[in-house]
């Protein structure tokens, strides 16, 4: 049994069924043998005889996993759901742009005939939309198609680069990444300033020789910039080169695709930058619950009548809809309330019934629900005191006014602003007796900070001395952590009602 006579160990070789997935795993044809596999079990009943209750918890538990389901959508090619309008419009765009091929002016989602009207040459695309509604997961999909054309000779050669602007220390390491990915397998890694350099030789006008038989030599740039907002400076000339350089590249081709949560960025924009982002856009809308319930039930397969009520995805997807339209959070919820279902059952706290499987109901989802928006951080806000609970309650009406960013830097000077302004219209003693100096203020900024419910960065203006205060948590969720506390009624008026679009 632990002897294998391929390893000459005693190591346990497992299963047959466990050694065939793993060779389809790391099969060359794991894509073909996904869809086969996904084919064959449509075709049978999963929970026949052989295939117990727990395989099936197990087997949608894996599948609402956020990085498997990333990974089934990006690079098996598993089909996107609600989402076929926006890969059109993407994936006409870019076998156009790589083909060289001109672009049409008229650029609406709803027209169908892209090939109709004047013509002009475009080679950049803005793409908007709240966050979790699938813009990263469409282009990488459609790149993956691309590739494999590509391969098979139906489109010209090129090399795809992402990059993403959160994952930068600073806004000009875009360069540096840029330049390391550019350079092949010598991954010159260079300086900024050097960088940069390189880059404008390589695309823009510093060869002399801009030939076109020179420039067919190199293979096409299609670069992805995620998360955009996070390269805009205060001279904006970051995003004014990488969408400059296409428009005047002589050496090589460069095609960008910038992906931002912020509809309105381009005209939050310079106009001499908005001139480089040009008309092509293309905007991923919130997902409605209806599509909720369709992409769960396509995520889910044949586990989904199996494991989860209708109901409890219908309520899943609800919740999901009315909070922000992340169907991220829908995956979380989903997975977290199978997970407390199955723990249930195969401890023996949850009876099940003789002649029926068990199953996620409401309840479970609605628990699962709780502890998504009740975790550590959570239960360290709802305990805050009545200065912190006043701070905490300003940062989210503030990260409300600013509507469409997932992560917003908030100046002390205006926190102050904001604080006074909450407290003054609260009514309560308790707060209108905070009196925050900007010492009191860092103090209380200082200690949320250690607590990790908030980050405080340095601002890279050096007339600007006093730090920027930074949380990735939404309104809705400082307003749920005080609910059922001395604050709920502070929270509800200032933070209720929060929807992202």
């Amino acid at each position: 049994r632990y002897w294998s006579i391929h390893r000459k160990s005693f190591i346990p070789s497992g299963l047959l069924s466990n050694r065939i997935e793993r060779g389809r795993m790391h099969s060359k044809y794991k894509a073909a043998l996904s869809k086969l596999a996904s084919t064959s079990s449509n075709n049978g009943n999963k929970l026949s005889e052989g295939y117990s209750w727990k395989e099936g918890f197990q087997s949608a538990i894996q599948k609402l996993s956020l990085a498997e389901a990333a990974a089934d959508v990006q690079v098996h090619g598993m089909e996107l759901r609600c989402r076929e309008r926006e890969r059109r419009h993407i994936g006409s765009f870019l076998r156009k742009a790589i083909r060289g091929l001109e672009q049409p002016l008229s650029n609406t989602q709803d027209d169908d005939s892209v090939d109709e009207g004047p013509m002009n040459t475009k080679s950049s695309i803005f793409i908007c939309g709240p966050p979790g509604t699938g813009k990263t997961a469409s282009v990488r999909s459609i790149i993956n198609e691309l590739q494999e054309e590509q391969a098979s000779g139906k489109l010209p050669e090129f090399n795809f680069i992402a990059l993403n602007g959160m994952e930068m220390r600073s806004p000009f390491d875009s360069y540096v990444k840029f330049w390391e990915a550019l350079s092949g397998t010598m991954k010159e890694r260079l300086s900024a300033g050097a960088a940069a350099a390189k880059l404008e030789d390589f695309f823009g006008d510093g060869e002399k020789d801009n030939s076109d038989e020179d420039r067919s030599k190199k293979p096409i740039t299609v670069l992805m910039l995620d998360e955009i907002d996070y390269l805009v400076t205060k001279k904006q000339t970051i995003l004014y080169n990488f969408f400059d350089w296409p428009l005047r590249a002589t050496s090589a081709r460069l095609i960008v695709i910038g992906i931002s949560n912020t509809i309105n960025l381009p005209e939050r924009l310079s106009l001499k930058l908005q001139s480089r982002l040009g008309g092509e856009r293309c905007h991923f809308k919130s997902y409605t619950v209806d599509e909720t319930v369709a992409i769960l039930k396509t995520r889910l397969d044949g586990d989904a009548s199996q494991v989860f009520d209708e109901d409890a995805i219908k309520f899943a997807s609800r919740k999901t809809g009315n909070l922000s339209g992340d169907i991220r959070k829908a995956f979380h919820m989903c997975k977290v309330a199978a997970q407390n279902a199955l723990d249930d059952y195969a401890s023996g706290r949850r009876r099940i019934v003789e002649g029926s499987h068990p199953k996620v109901k409401i309840s479970d989802v609605q628990r699962g629900s709780r502890d998504m928006y009740t975790s550590i951080i959570h239960k360290a806000i709802s305990c805050s005191s009545s200065y912190e609970a006043l701070v905490l309650i300003a940062i989210g009406a503030l990260k409300k006014a600013k509507v469409g960013k997932d992560i917003v830097s908030l100046d002390v000077q205006e926190m102050l602003t904001k604080i006074e302004s909450i407290a003054n219209g609260s009514g309560e003693e308790r707060y209108l007796s905070a009196r925050l100096s900007l010492g009191d203020l860092l103090g209380i900024l200082s200690r949320l900070g250690d607590a990790g419910i908030l980050t405080l960065t340095t601002p890279k203006q050096s007339n600007n001395p006093w730090p920027l205060i930074q949380t990735s948590l939404e309104p809705y969720e400082i307003n749920s952590s005080y609910r059922n506390t001395s604050h709920s009624k502070l929270a509800e008026k200032h933070l209720a009602e929060q929807r992202l679009f």
